[in-house]
């Protein structure tokens, strides 16, 4: 019995470096969570039902497999074209919709977009263009690079490679689709909030204009490689991603619908398939950090269920999780992501409730959109988050201030919360 203890104690040791980030993030959690298990008596291998080597293998779960058929579509639909043309296409309704603040919308969404799909959001590749054309169009600064950066919101809450978000997803056992549908919905909140406030902004000024269809075609010129630029009707660029987000909806096994769906760009882009083949390999390169970060979580994940560690805090938490284990979550996840400003770090405490809120009867959708999208929504609201956040968009707009810019945000982000406590509910009670 003073073993276990010893090995819970070292659980909440290693759960709290975690959350305040100070030493490598995975080196901890494999070294605390074989620590604990150790302590507690679990062995190294062997026939015994829960064994080290046991709880690794777990970790091999099977969403990490759709992971892998995402980063292949995306490897191939970059080094195609089609992702440029999709970008332009984008941006242009952007203008044509609503001028300067148009524009950085669409530059977020776009680097939302990609975000989802490769597990790193970064705002400045589209916001280094769109960020000095929409202030010529008179947005202000500040505004620009507060909405340019809530692409992090759509790319990390409604993704499919985020190491947090797939460990949520493997012990909740829900599966990619619906669960990024509901998880867009906070994060296009967010987005268009920010949107509504900056064209207000102008209309009150009086200065809402537009890029002419020529110059436009100038400013996206600038967005794109040479070597990447393809002559393709925009039917046929948006046409496998359509397919790819109507055929996931629907059910189908994600790396069937991406590996189809890659095929349908090779097809239809007439690149040579050797080369085309490269090219998705080179994409699914990008799994390294969210394929071993998943693994370590989820290791972890299973020496805390297995010394007690989940049952102990269950206790705790029991009185309130019997009101509504969803909302709950929403709350922690909210709470967490707001202290630690990490959706990383956060996996600390949001994995561990996953499995304490489900314990509770808590509907297992409910959970795990409140544990990821929630969590990823309060990583930006205190300082625009420290890590691929605002600190990377204030470089690439000219004039902008990083103070002021989160200051910017912070409505549209309560927005956010606000819209995702009414999904949590209704998720809670369907």
């Amino acid at each position: 019995m003073t073993l276990l203890i010893v090995s819970q104690i070292i659980i909440a040791i290693t759960l709290l470096l975690m959350v305040i980030d100070k030493t490598p993030m995975f080196i901890t959690a494999v070294v605390g969570a074989a620590a604990a298990a150790f302590f507690a008596g679990i062995p190294l291998s062997g026939s015994d039902p829960v064994t080290m080597s046991k709880l690794l293998i777990s970790g091999l779960n099977p969403v990490l497999i759709d992971m892998c058929g995402i980063l292949l579509f995306i490897g191939i639909m970059k080094a195609s074209g089609f992702l440029n043309v999709i970008i332009g296409d984008v941006i242009r309704a952007g203008n044509y919709v609503g001028g300067g603040p148009g524009i950085i919308t669409a530059a977020s969404l776009v680097a939302g977009v990609i975000g989802m799909m490769v597990g790193f959001t970064q705002a400045a590749i589209t916001g280094v263009v769109a960020g000095p054309a929409a202030i010529k169009l008179g947005v202000d600064p500040d505004e620009a690079a507060g909405a340019l950066q809530h692409a992090n919101n759509l790319g990390y809450g409604a993704g499919f490679a985020h190491p947090t978000m797939v460990s949520i997803l493997a012990i909740t056992g829900i599966e990619f689709g619906m669960f990024n549908v509901w998880g867009a919905v906070s994060a296009l909140a967010v987005i268009g909030m920010g949107y509504w406030r900056m064209r207000k902004h102008l209309r009150n000024k009086g200065s809402l204009k537009r890029y002419s269809p020529e110059e436009i075609q100038t400013l996206l010129a600038s967005l794109t490689d040479e070597n990447t630029r393809v002559d393709v009707s925009s039917f046929k660029a948006f046409l496998p991603f359509i397919i790819l987000i109507v055929a996931s909806s629907c059910g189908i096994p994600i790396f069937v619908v991406c590996f189809v769906c890659s095929l349908l760009v090779i097809i239809l882009s007439g690149r040579n398939w050797e080369q085309s083949q490269s090219d998705m390999i080179e994409g699914v390169k990008m799994i390294a950090v969210p394929f071993t970060a998943t693994v370590v979580f989820l290791f972890l994940s299973g020496v805390i269920k297995n010394i007690g560690f989940v049952a102990l805090l269950d206790s705790w938490f029991k009185p309130v999780l019997s009101f509504s284990p969803e909302l709950v979550m929403f709350f922690v996840a909210s709470l967490t992501g707001l202290i630690t400003q990490s959706y990383m770090a956060s996996a600390a405490v949001v994995l561990p409730f996953c499995t304490i809120a489900l314990g509770a009867g808590g509907d297992p959708m409910g959970i795990a959109v409140a544990a990821a999208s929630d969590c990823n929504i309060g990583q930006y609201y205190l300082t625009g988050g420290p890590v691929s956040g605002l600190n990377t968009v204030i470089p690439v707009v000219p004039g902008s201030d990083l103070v002021k810019a989160n200051l910017f945000q912070r409505p549209n982000i309560a927005f956010g919360f606000l819209v995702g406590t009414l999904v949590v509910a209704y998720l809670a009670v369907i």
